[in-house]
């Protein structure tokens, strides 16, 4: 029997903050053990560009952990649209 993971999305929100990215987010990809095979973070600070590198991780099964601004009820919406 093969088990697929469930690729997890989490949003935590902040209050604006001058001279910070708009997102910082950290994707985490596992083997087929589903153990972790590499961590990466990366800030955004143009927003359709976050919205489609999070769409393509997602699609990809990579777990995404989103740190932003933005309006996270709007961002978890367009998720849930999206997958």
């Amino acid at each position: 029997m093969i088990l697929m993971r469930q690729t997890k999305v989490i949003i935590y929100c902040h209050k604006e903050r001058k001279n910070s990215p708009i997102a910082s987010v950290r994707y985490t990809k596992y083997d087929d053990l589903d153990r972790v095979v590499d961590v990466e973070q990366v800030d955004y600070e143009d927003t359709q560009y976050f919205h489609s590198e999070v769409l393509q991780a997602i699609q990809l099964g990579i777990d995404v952990l989103i740190y932003t601004e933005l309006d996270g009820n709007l961002l978890q919406r367009k998720i849930e649209h999206w997958t």
